[in-house]
Order: C-alpha cells, then sequence, then structure tokens
C-alpha cells in the first residue's frame, strides 16, 4: 500500500521516538544552548544523540551517588 501522505523532511525531522527521553520542546531548547554557548548548529539527530548521552551520564552519576551515600549511612549504622 502507496503512502499518499508523504511528510516532508521537516516533519519527518520533527518526529521523536516514542520512548524517547526527551520531549520536542527540550530538544529544542538543547539545540538553542549549544548555538548559543558553544556556536555549533546541532540537526535533530545530533542533538537527540547528545542530549540523550547526557541524560544517560547523568542518570548514571546519580546512581553512583546515591550507592555511595547508601553504603556510607551503613556503614555509620554498624559503628
Amino acid at each position: 500500500m502507496e503512502n499518499n501522505n508523504p511528510k516532508s523532511p521537516e516533519e519527518e525531522n520533527k518526529e521523536l521516538p516514542a520512548n524517547s527521553l526527551v520531549t520536542r520542546e527540550e530538544l529544542d531548547k538543547f539545540k538553542e544552548l549549544t548555538r548559543k554557548e558553544y556556536g555549533i548548529e546541532l540537526t535533530d539527530a545530533q542533538a537527540f544523540e547528545q542530549a540523550t548521552a547526557l541524560l544517560l551520564l547523568v542518570d548514571i552519576v546519580i546512581d553512583k551517588t546515591l550507592v555511595y551515600r547508601e553504603n556510607r549511612a551503613n556503614i555509620n549504622d554498624k559503628l
């Protein structure tokens, strides 16, 4: 079956995966910040990849910090 309503490249570029960690608004803000702070224009794909990687990194750091604090609390409880 043929798609009678093909999307333009601009429309396709505006869609994010359903399980995306970032919203369209957050992605646009990330692109704006990157442009203002670093003078770099990112495509949606580049911004999505970098924003997702940044969020995953922050998630790992938070998890490690929580585990560290939990372990320190357990050490203090044993004293």
